[in-house]
């Protein structure tokens, strides 16, 4: 439905179901959409395995999958994948790394051996099931960071960024400096990165329910401590505080309370008019993912809702 509305990209993202699995379903309802993980998360499985199924996308879409890559939620690495958060910057760098010799060995290119602290490749002397057939050698990947660590290393090794709760001065203050360091630091030029960010975005006809559907997801989003770097340079840290304080005494309903002010900040919020007209705060930002509200409590029906009315009111 978003390709045929006209809509440059789709997007989805990893809890509990594979990214790649729903990537390539929609690879084979769709001919020109760009097809993104955003994210798909990496210490959860080997870069090996994830280049593969990168590629396996690519090959469904002919060519039009969009890597975007994260660590992984430290709390469920340690609860669910037998692994852990240590060490994230270097972890994902030399993830990075591996990511790119394995499409580049699988596209018939040689390849020098890597011995990182934390993965390794070695192109086997012996293949006895030969490669793969590539569509592209090499497939975008997009990193994603919100802390200036992180944002340095995406300048420095990816083809692009990701982030959430996108405002002009966070991007300008914290994410553009930073790339950029991290991008000349490579000898790179951060002028040909990728820069994408999901910002929350609840449309309906009756501006009531959109705000309460919004309410719902930027307090869910905003509460957890990753998001204090964009909480902080707003001053709305405070505000941010007492929700979480409210959410350890009412739980998840404590975010039908978040207050508009944080509404207003991170999401496009509003009828579709209304809606329409907030894009042009994001004209700053090279790649705007609306994001469909999805997290609970939300029922399989609202968040099925929220999609729709995104693309009624953003079709082409």
């Amino acid at each position: 439905m978003a390709d045929e509305a006209g809509l440059d990209s789709v997007w989805t993202y990893e809890v509990y179901r594979n990214p790649f699995a729903m990537l390539c379903t929609s690879a084979l309802a769709t001919s020109n959409i760009e097809l993104c993980s955003g994210l798909a998360t990496a210490f959860n499985r080997s870069p090996f395995e994830a280049a593969n199924a990168a590629a396996d996308v690519d090959e469904l879409s002919g060519g039009r999958m969009k890597f975007g890559l994260g660590t992984g939620v430290p709390e469920f690495l340690e609860s669910f994948h037998s692994t852990d958060f240590n060490k994230p910057i270097k972890r994902l760098s030399e993830y990075v790394d591996v990511l790119r010799r394995s499409w580049a060995y699988l596209a018939g290119e040689e390849v020098k051996p890597f011995d990182g602290s934390y993965y390794r490749f070695t192109a086997p002397p012996i293949n006895p099931w030969g490669l793969r057939e590539m569509v592209r050698p090499q497939i975008p990947i997009l990193v994603a960071g919100m802390r200036p660590q992180m944002l340095k290393l995406c300048g420095a090794k990816a083809d692009g960024w990701v982030g959430y709760l996108w405002t002009p001065k966070f991007f300008e203050q914290i994410v553009l400096p930073n790339i950029a360091e991290g991008a000349r630091s490579a000898g790179r030029d951060p002028d040909g990165l990728d820069l994408a960010c999901e910002v929350i975005c609840c449309v309906h006809p009756d501006r009531d329910v959109a705000l309460a559907r919004a309410k719902k997801h930027v307090g869910f989003y905003i509460a957890h401590p990753v998001s204090d770097v964009v909480a902080e340079i707003e001053g709305v840290q405070d505000l941010v505080n007492e929700l979480r304080v409210s959410m350890m005494q009412k739980g998840l309903a404590a975010f039908e309370d978040t207050p508009e002010e944080l509404v207003e900040l991170f999401s496009i919020t509003g009828t579709p008019e209304e809606c329409r007209q907030k894009l042009d705060n994001y004209q700053g930002l090279p790649h705007l993912a609306l994001h469909t509200s999805y997290v609970p409590p939300f029922t399989a029906e609202e968040s099925e809702d929220c999609y729709l009315q995104i693309i009624d009111a953003f079709k082409r």
